[in-house]
């Protein structure tokens, strides 16, 4: 803790001495330099800022009439969802409410629907393999009551 205190003592006492010691050589052309420099950039500096936000102002201008220039030949994703609220209509009984009204920000509606038509693929896909195989079934036992005709054989 000593070394750091040390440190830090030295500093500042180098601080002090450099600081006093700068004016103490100084002759009149060298505060008259520093009067100059420090005047010319406070009586300038409005100047140079007002220069500056105009070449702000025009990059900023270029920048809004290019994307206003590609915004007009393609609609924003906002503009193809419209403004206002969007009426939702669910085929599920449970999903009904009395006319449901949302924002625009429904989430889960896309995937419900999506997982709704998928079950619903599958049931039928279940259902003709069930209807195909009893079709199956029921030819067999119609081609067993079928008789074969043969001339000459059981009065045909």
């Amino acid at each position: 803790m000593s070394a750091i205190s040390g440190i830090v003592k030295q500093g500042g006492e180098n601080l002090v001495r450099n600081v006093w010691g700068m004016w103490d050589g100084m002759c009149l052309r060298d505060y008259t330099r520093i009067v100059i420099i420090v005047g010319g950039y406070l009586l300038l500096l409005p100047y140079l800022l007002k220069f500056a936000a105009k070449i702000q102002a025009k990059q900023y201008a270029k920048v809004v009439d290019t994307d206003a220039s590609t915004s007009s030949d393609k609609l924003s994703h906002n503009q193809l969802w419209g403004p206002g609220t969007v009426d939702l209509t669910h085929s599920d009984s449970e999903d009904i409410q009395n006319d449901r009204i949302a924002s625009g920000a429904d989430w889960g509606t896309k995937a419900r629907k999506r997982q709704k038509r998928a079950t619903k693929i599958i049931i039928e896909e279940k259902e003709e393999k069930m209807l195909e195989a009893e079709g199956d079934i029921d030819d067999k036992e119609i081609m067993d009551l079928l008789v074969d005709y043969e001339e000459g054989k059981n009065g045909w």
